[in-house]
Parts: C-alpha cells; sequence; structure tokens
C-alpha cells in the first residue's frame, strides 16, 4: 500500500519558494511514517536521509520504508510506502514544443498530433509526469532516454506502459495539478478514501 499525502501553499518566488517547498515535503514525510508506522523522531534532524548512486533519498534507519517528494508551483506531494516507489506532480501550463522529440516516444507524439490543440497541456503533463515517477521510482535519475518509455491509453481508459513490472495510477487534481506515482511490482496502486490528505 502507498499513501500519498499532499499540502497546498501560496506560491512564492526565488529562494523561499524552494525553502518552503523541501519544509513541507519534510513536514508530509514526518507526517506518514508517525501515522503508518508510528516513527516519531524527538527532533526533525535526528531523521537521516541519505542519497543513492543517482541522488535517490532514502531513510537511513529504516530502509524498508520507502517513499519519495515531489513538488510544483502551489503543491507538495509526499508517497510513502513498503516498496519502491516515484512520485511526480506538475500544474498544467503552457510547455515549450521542442521538447516533444526529448521526452515523447514516436507513438506519443502521434497521439499528441491526434488529439485537440486545447488538451496539449494536459497530455503533455500526463505522459511528463508519468516518465518522472517512472525514473524517480527506478532511482536512476533522467540517465535513461525517456523517449524509450511509452505510455498509451486503452479506451476503457486503462494505462498501457512500455515497461514491464512496474504499476502506475494518475490523479488530476484540483487546481489544475497532475499527480502520477510508480511502483515496481504489479499490484494495483490504490488511492483509497483518506489516503490522500493535507496538511
Amino acid at each position: 500500500m502507498v499513501t500519498i499525502y499532499l499540502a497546498q501553499y501560496e506560491a512564492a518566488h526565488g529562494k523561499k519558494k524552494r525553502e518552503l517547498e523541501h519544509q513541507l515535503g519534510k513536514k508530509l514525510l514526518l507526517k506518514g511514517l508517525e501515522e503508518l508506522y508510528g516513527i516519531i523522531p524527538e527532533f526533525q534532524d535526528q531523521l537521516v536521509i541519505l542519497e543513492g548512486e543517482h541522488g535517490k533519498p532514502y531513510l537511513g534507519e529504516y530502509p524498508q520504508i520507502h517513499y519519495n517528494i515531489s513538488h510544483t508551483d502551489g503543491m507538495v506531494a509526499c508517497g510513502i510506502g513498503d516498496r519502491q516507489l516515484g512520485i511526480d506532480v506538475e500544474r498544467i501550463r503552457p510547455f515549450h514544443g521542442p521538447i516533444l522529440k526529448k521526452v515523447f516516444s514516436g507513438a506519443e507524439r502521434r497521439r499528441m498530433e491526434e488529439i485537440r490543440p486545447e488538451e496539449h497541456s494536459e497530455y503533455f503533463f500526463r505522459i511528463w509526469t508519468l516518465k518522472e515517477s517512472y525514473v524517480k521510482a527506478a532511482g536512476c535519475g533522467i540517465t535513461i532516454p525517456l523517449t524509450d518509455i511509452s505510455f498509451e491509453w486503452k479506451e476503457d481508459g486503462t494505462l498501457l506502459c512500455s515497461v514491464p513490472g512496474v504499476s502506475f495510477q494518475q490523479k488530476i487534481l484540483k487546481g489544475g495539478y497532475v499527480l502520477s506515482i510508480c511502483t515496481f511490482g504489479d499490484d494495483e496502486i490504490n488511492f483509497e478514501p483518506g489516503s490522500v490528505s493535507s496538511i
């Protein structure tokens, strides 16, 4: 089971924005550790966070607990669970067309050409967050070409990925955000009532 914690905030600018996002991310992580595992560090700084080879953070004292944090303008998300996971959240906004060649597979570019222009931004960030959640779950950073991973939706809404052995879930959140999460394994990712909370 993976639990998602969310925090919305008033978007500031510059260094204060980054500091606020990091503070909120850590606050969400601490809340999840307490609620899900009964872990309450006496001081926030006592939580030992280490980095893997490509910079993915993990809990030094609790390697069996996996987590990942993402933030964008006005929103911070933290996923916590017992499996390797990656999470990405983005605000839907205009994007630069040339980036498609670096991010989208051929099939995804063809799909972009088929949909209405007013749907392009949402489609771009749906694909982008899925790919970001995968590379974050894998802990490899962007060391693999994003064009090698491809996504498509079947007519019934089922999401298909070209990479075997991983599960994805995606939500469009209030306020114009796309949230994607990836876990390793074939188990379904559940957003049960109460698993998406705010702080």
